[in-house]
């Protein structure tokens, strides 16, 4: 069932980003030959007017077809005839579509939801902010010289990236309502032993149900599987994820030491000793921020500022990939999406909260669709735009037959991008 649902979400993507191209495309009378729900072999197909509206094999995605988009067209409605404006346009507005659902399904989950102010209403005894002065009710508007729009995630991303060194912060001051900036130095949260899997959730709080095992992590080696429950650690019967992070954290004497799980899988029950945890810390500012539900236009400010966010944090993690802070066998493809997707289906929480997280995961999977869809990677809408670019400091189009063989070797690239991909998703979602 999850996988259906995702596999419909990812589709309802796909399917919007072709509508923003369809769409945009009639609008600029653009001679649109199909429009096609999924892909592979056709099974119906109605014509009406020039275009034929078609439904296909594979529940993937779809597509737009337009006359002389990928071939030489003496036809004056082609796609390759029209001022450079109008193809900019409706290259651009497949991502523009994602982007912009994407902001209306998050307005939807922060209207009921709630959203994280600027406004501070905790810190923690250990909180750098505390010690450089920062009070509860202080407004944080930026860290290491980046705005916070969403202050929880974002604020959660640059301490991922973090190195411990100084960053500057600029808050204004609840009293005074000056913009106030000061250095502070992040703080590292206290050890903590893992096992390295993420839990089943029910109404919030994390099951002994495994979920998902990160790629490090001993259970894999172990040959533990999603699915299995954790019944016992060292003896001792679990029936929480908190129940667990108390054996490992305070319990045991010896923190260090391999550890046996029991392991319930269905209806046996397994053994799995030599088990070593790992120790893990993070840089922390150890604050809150205040919730808020809010009217009409503090709810679509709130889509506004998390579509921002998204959009940055994409860019932010991509230049992560380049410089080591993440690796490769960190990155997930589609498999790894559905999985994600699916995920949330599974989660034992009533329905409402279900299409609440889904339409929030659907909202920031859309956003990320749509800007690397931007990014000028041939066989993606940015590599068509920037051909147009340099077009247009040409003064005249670049020859069809170049274009399309860069479009091909770009689109074998990426599918060899997706496969590899393959490899880090389905050990870490399906075992």
């Amino acid at each position: 069932m999850g996988i259906l649902v995702a596999l419909i979400v990812l589709s309802i993507l796909i399917l919007i980003h072709e509508l923003g191209h369809f769409l945009a495309a009639k609008a600029a009378g653009i001679k649109v030959l199909e429009f096609s729900i999924f892909m592979g072999p056709r099974l119906f197909s109605i014509k009406k007017g020039e275009t034929a509206y078609s439904l296909r094999l594979i529940p993937m995605g779809g597509f737009v077809k337009m006359e002389g988009e990928e071939e030489a067209s003496d036809d004056l409605r082609s796609f390759s005839k029209q001022p450079l404006w109008k193809r900019a346009l409706v290259i651009g507005s497949g991502p523009a579509m994602n982007i912009i659902l994407a902001f209306v399904m998050a307005a939807i989950v922060l209207s009921s939801a709630g959203y994280n102010t600027n406004r501070i209403s905790y810190l923690g005894e250990n909180s750098p902010l505390k010690a450089a002065g920062i009070e509860v009710g202080d407004r944080l508007i930026s860290y290491a010289g980046k705005r916070l729009f969403e202050p929880g995630s974002d604020i959660g991303i640059f301490l991922y990236g973090e190195d411990g060194s100084p960053k500057e912060v600029v808050y204004i001051d609840a009293d005074t309502g000056k913009k106030v900036k000061l250095i502070i130095t992040p703080a590292r949260t206290q050890t903590i032993w893992r096992l390295g899997f993420t839990a089943v959730s029910e109404n919030g709080i994390g099951t002994n149900e495994i979920q998902l095992i990160e790629d490090d992590s001993p259970l894999r080696a172990a040959g533990i599987r999603r699915g299995d429950i954790v019944v016992k650690v060292d003896g001792i019967p679990v029936s929480s994820t908190r129940d667990i992070q108390q054996v490992l954290n305070v319990t045991r004497p010896d923190k260090e030491a391999p550890l046996t799980l029991e392991i319930l899988r269905n209806g046996e029950t397994l053994v799995f000793e030599n088990i070593k945890p790992y120790a893990y810390s993070q840089f922390t500012l150890d604050l809150g921020f205040e919730r808020q539900k809010g009217n009409f236009f503090g709810t679509f400010g709130a889509a506004g500022r998390f579509s921002v966010s998204t959009i940055r944090n994409v860019f932010v993690t991509l230049g992560w990939l380049f410089d080591g802070t993440v690796s490769f066998r960190e990155l997930s493809g589609p498999v790894g999406i559905i999985g994600s997707v699916g995920s949330v289906v599974r989660e034992r929480e009533p329905v409402s909260e279900k299409v609440l997280n889904l339409l929030y995961l659907s909202a920031f999977i859309g956003i990320n669709l749509g800007v690397m869809n931007l990014l000028p990677i041939p066989a993606l809408d940015g590599s068509i735009l920037l051909i147009l670019l340099i077009e247009k400091i040409r003064g005249k189009p670049l020859p069809q037959e170049k274009v399309g063989m860069v479009s091909m070797i770009g689109f074998m690239l990426l599918v060899c991008l997706l496969i590899s991909t393959l490899f880090n998703d389905i050990p870490r979602w399906f075992f």
